[in-house]
């Protein structure tokens, strides 16, 4: 699991995220269904989202360095591909405190968001730039920061990030 250290302040994009998605921030968890079952939805989902959605820069499509939202136009960036996968897992039935959004450096050191999935085998990583779901030390990204699996609102460094 990633290491989890103190609270921090939300990534710019992120502070209506709350306001503005409230499920996005949801800790009430739900009954759960079997992982067995749960880890198929997370591959349908995040291969389907990842082909569904054209990466489109806050920039190009906005006007904006950063603007987090569900990517209703069928195109947008990192964290909106993150955003839009746990909102479809939930609606599977997901618990929303195993959905978390994290931002990182890329292996070229650039920002970058990415969904992460907490299952009992670590954290796993549901990324826009591959279909293939790996853990989160298989990225070799610079975890930065994450959402609090606690207080979803909440956002927290990542030990050693």
């Amino acid at each position: 699991m990633i290491n989890l250290d103190r609270e921090i302040q939300a990534p710019s994009g992120a502070k209506s995220l709350c306001k503005d998605y409230s499920w996005a921030c949801a800790n009430t968890r739900s009954s759960g269904l079997p992982e067995a079952r749960e880890k198929q939805i997370v591959k349908t989902i995040n291969t389907r989202v990842n082909q569904k959605i054209c990466a489109v820069s806050d920039q190009s499509q906005y006007g904006t360095k950063e603007y987090w939202t569900l990517p209703t136009q069928g195109s947008g960036d990192c964290e909106d591909f993150a955003l839009q996968k746990k909102f479809e897992l939930m609606q599977n039935g997901l618990d929303p405190t195993k959905l978390l959004i994290a931002t990182v450096l890329d292996t070229n050191r650039s920002g970058h968001a990415v969904l992460v999935y907490r299952s009992s085998e670590g954290d796993l990583v549901l990324d826009n730039v591959t279909n293939k779901i790996k853990t989160w030390k298989e990225t070799r990204y610079l975890f930065l920061r994450i959402q609090d699996p606690i207080h979803p609102d909440r956002w927290v460094q990542i030990a050693n990030g």
